[in-house]
């Protein structure tokens, strides 16, 4: 509009004038006015036609907004059709421009997705947060909507962690940050993590400052792994190694602690620049080994579980830290096994004697077998010298044969002590099963020992050179063992005499009971001290003497 000190005096004068010359200014303006395909501008809506809105651009042509150009959003026509009135400013994106035909496509759309992506380079550059609101969930992540623009979420950018449920975040507004753009192939990526991070690394900066060794804390357990477990102390995570978690044996940290469980621990170190933090959490409980000489007195019974088995014994937890051994001779008292599974079982519950402690070496030592009566106290009792006995053979050596005295008690026969003649290889005599009679000669309660005899069961070999005439009556001769001294001295013994007694071995008389059987001393069988043949054959001869006096 041209200002009135230059207008013309009929300019001036009349109105009228005035305003036809400014329409043909305007008009040839318009005509000079191009438009070009890719240009955003503004215009004003003129009016709606069957086919869209009609919008003045300053061309001599007005452009066509048509429906499906007005907004991204699936609207019915009648939505669409209320979109814009006239009067309207709007802008638009000139799609295609031919001044010719006069014909102008314009897209209202298009222009706020243009202004869009100026809106999204600027925050991408700048690396600025925007809230978002999540349209849906797709395969891989969620959709959202910046600046009208869709972007997409990836899974692994919602959270810290990996979340496996997305659902939840269907229509929440949420911070995140650009992270990738392209617009040629209309790319957006965002990130919800990024975000979280920042805000963790402030804390967790803070958090650090503010840690000191010693101190207690209290956190959740967000992960349990094979060296230990990681507890969230809000904005970082201290590692409490398996070695601290308890003074108790496991073999998973997992057995003892589980994910999403509250502890107390207590600091053991920290490293700011790496952001590490080592925490304990048996620190907060005492070593039961400074106590355990107090609460498990040598000779006092304890309770436990058998934790572990090995070769040379049992381990049994008394506590959580506190275990024994209760070694494999200390298991039963007449049992003797080659492994300790064959008497426990690992997880079994037992009880326990305490034997010996050694808080120094953290050793406890414990017997199963003390909590039972030991039978071989009452042994000697139950069994004098001289009780015969029945029992299977248990086992077979050079030197001799084991035979069971009773359940897990078993005695030794000797060699010497097998028969009167001398069986050089007992397994070829005997095997194991076999039922065989016994004495009982010595039992040796500490050493845990029991030496029988089978020969002083059987009857007394018959000499072969003896005539019929000759030979003792009554079994007289029951010690004879067919020695020439003794072939010669039947008539001796007739007067009492003992000479013929051989000197090959000497008895001990000295032991000899009320019952006519002597008490046998330790030691091998092979040195017994009494003949039992002998002794009663003696004893027949004086009676016969005795009768011949009568007689006379």
């Amino acid at each position: 509009m041209e200002d009135k000190a230059t207008q013309t005096p009929a300019q001036a004068g009349n109105p009228e004038v005035f305003s036809m010359e400014q329409a043909l200014q305007d008009a040839e303006a318009r005509l000079e006015k191009t438009v070009q395909r890719g240009q955003v501008i503004t215009g004003t809506v003129v009016f709606k036609t069957n086919d869209g809105f009609m919008v003045d651009i300053g061309t001599r042509t007005e452009g066509i907004i048509p429906f499906n150009q007005l907004t991204e959003a699936s609207l019915p026509q009648e939505e669409l059709e209320k979109l814009l009135k006239p009067g309207d400013q709007v802008t638009v994106y000139v799609v295609r421009a031919d001044l010719e035909s006069g014909q102008i496509i314009l897209s209202k759309k298009r222009a706020e997705a243009d202004q869009s992506w100026v809106r999204l380079q600027e925050l991408f550059e700048k690396g600025e947060p925007v809230v978002v609101q999540v349209q849906e969930k797709v395969k891989g992540g969620l959709v959202a909507l910046i600046e009208g623009v869709r972007a997409f979420l990836p899974a692994s950018q919602v959270d810290l962690r990996r979340t496996p449920e997305l659902d939840e975040y269907v229509g929440q507004s949420i911070a995140v940050k650009i992270i990738e753009l392209n617009r040629k192939k209309g790319r957006v990526i965002l990130s919800r993590r990024t975000i979280l991070e920042e805000e963790q690394k402030k804390l967790r900066s803070s958090l650090l400052s503010s840690l000191q060794e010693g101190q207690e804390v209290e956190g959740q357990v967000v992960e349990v792994t094979e060296f230990g477990v990681f507890v969230a102390l809000g904005g970082v995570d201290g590692l409490v190694h398996r070695s601290e978690i308890t003074w108790g044996r496991f073999t998973h940290p997992r057995e003892v602690i589980s994910k999403g469980q509250t502890v107390r621990a207590k600091v053991l170190s920290v490293d700011a620049e790496r952001e590490r933090v080592n925490l304990s959490i048996k620190a907060l409980v005492s070593d039961p080994w400074i106590s355990v000489s107090e609460k498990y007195p040598i000779g006092s019974r304890v309770n436990g579980k058998v934790v572990g088995l090995t070769q040379f014994g049992a381990f049994v937890e008394v506590e959580p830290g506190l275990e024994g051994l209760i070694h494999i001779s200390e298991l039963s008292w007449t049992k003797r096994p080659k492994h300790p599974s064959e008497i426990l079982k690992e997880g079994q519950e037992v009880e326990a004697v305490v034997l010996r402690i050694d808080p120094e070496e953290r050793r406890l030592s414990l017997g199963l077998r003390q909590t039972q009566p030991d039978p071989w106290k009452t042994l000697p009792d139950r069994y004098p010298p001289g009780t015969p006995i029945k029992g299977k053979v248990t086992g077979l050596t050079e030197f001799g044969v084991f035979v069971e005295v009773e359940p897990g008690i078993e005695g030794l026969i000797h060699v010497s002590e097998l028969d009167h003649t001398r069986i050089e290889k007992p397994s070829e005599v005997f095997k194991k099963g076999d039922e065989v009679e016994a004495v009982i000669l010595n039992i040796d309660p500490v050493e845990q020992r029991v030496s029988l005899s089978r020969k002083r069961l059987l009857p007394p070999p018959v000499p072969s050179d003896l005539g019929e005439e000759e030979r003792p009556r009554r079994g007289a001769g029951a010690a004879r063992e067919g020695r020439p001294d003794q072939r010669a001295g039947a008539s001796k013994r007739k007067k009492g005499s003992r000479e013929g007694r051989g000197r090959d071995r000497d008895y001990d008389m000295s032991g000899i009971d009320a019952g006519g059987i002597g008490s046998y001393s330790s030691g091998e069988a092979a040195s017994a001290s009494v003949k039992l043949g002998d002794m009663f054959g003696d004893l027949l001869n004086q009676l016969d003497l005795e009768e011949e006096a009568e007689k006379k």
